[in-house]
């Protein structure tokens, strides 16, 4: 057999596997050059003074190649009270970011100190010692310090309904001093002088509305009450 004819032959066997290799070539080379060029190099955060776990590993990321979402992930995942993430991508290399956290609204008192709860029932950080500017949650069945660590939700329903009741409460400009929560039907706000009591087994939307309805009459009357008991059907007023 000629030796062009061998050529040939063998110059088609090698043609499409040479062909394929060229082209993954260039594709591995083109991802390369991308990655390089467009990996994150500066990451501005607009939020409060604060220090964020897991914002110098985005660094190793490519701007090209890391979602959204990836990003919201991966801030949440390493850092406790974060609320919100907004993430905004600056071509070629400048990643911006929006952290909104969680203010902490109630002290919880247990077994050891107090857990800093989010309206969310998130634990933003312990202490043995409360934050004074909040109002103290007294649990009825005290919950162990150690068992729980900042970042940690609670999930009990009743701590849930309460922590949505001090929010409300405190929108209607009333200052709560703490919260006795004596049972599942029993949830008493502690105002100076003055006592709210919810229940936990009554639609905390109509207990609210039944509060605002009482408070607004009787700012516009000019009067003043010493109990409020929002259990039954047609709520209790004390004076």
């Amino acid at each position: 057999m000629p030796v062009n004819s061998l050529s040939r032959k063998f110059l088609e066997k090698i043609k499409l596997p040479f062909f394929l290799i060229c082209i993954s070539l260039s594709v591995f080379l083109l991802l390369y050059f991308l990655n390089t060029f467009f990996l994150i190099k500066n990451i501005k955060i607009e939020s409060i003074e604060k220090s964020f776990n897991g914002i110098e590993e985005l660094k190793k990321r490519s701007l090209i190649f890391i979602s959204e979402n990836e990003i919201k992930e991966a801030i949440i995942k390493k850092n406790t009270g974060i609320d919100k993430v907004e993430v905004e991508k600056k071509y070629p290399r400048t990643l911006i970011l929006k952290i909104n956290l969680y203010n902490p609204i109630v002290n919880l008192l247990t077994s050891q100190g107090y857990f800093y709860l989010s309206s969310q029932g998130e634990i933003i950080s312990k202490s043995k010692t409360p934050n004074t500017k909040l109002p103290i949650i007294n649990y009825y069945q005290k919950l162990n310090f150690q068992s729980y660590k900042a970042g940690d939700f609670l999930t009990f329903k009743d701590i849930k309904s309460t922590l949505y009741l001090i929010k409300e409460v405190s929108d209607l400009n009333i200052v709560i001093d703490n919260v006795d929560m004596n049972g599942v039907n029993m949830i008493l706000f502690n105002i100076g002088d003055k006592k709210i009591i919810f229940s936990s087994e009554k639609d905390t939307g109509l207990q609210l509305y039944q509060l605002q309805q009482i408070v607004r009459q009787f700012k516009v009357e000019g009067r003043q009450f010493k109990e409020i008991d929002l259990r039954f059907d047609k709520p209790v007023i004390r004076f």
